[in-house]
């Protein structure tokens, strides 16, 4: 699926999860929100893995205030070597 901003991808992830934390099954707010879009976390960092920055899978939703200590969870983690050898098996094994 390609998207032309994080909005757009965000909108879609809403609209297909449920609407509570991967990290902690707390509830999320709704979208309209002002805090709605902190809920959003890229596992990698969209700077360093720019071309993860619009994968859905780079995305798990969280509390804003999980967000801030998203490197506190086992769940974050595990989920963020899955996504390392991913991009790793995509992308830098293409290079060589």
């Amino acid at each position: 699926m390609k998207f032309k901003n994080q909005r757009e991808m965000f909108i879609w992830i809403w609209e297909t999860r449920e609407h509570k934390s991967e990290l902690t099954g707390s509830p999320l707010y709704p979208i309209g929100h002002f805090k709605w879009h902190f809920q959003f976390a890229h596992v990698l960092p969209k700077g360093t893995y720019s071309k993860f920055k619009l994968n859905p899978d780079n995305i798990m939703l969280m509390t804003p205030e999980e967000h801030a200590h998203q490197e506190d969870h086992k769940a974050y983690h595990t989920k963020k070597e899955i996504l390392r050898a991913e991009y790793r098996n995509l992308y830098e094994i293409k290079k060589l």
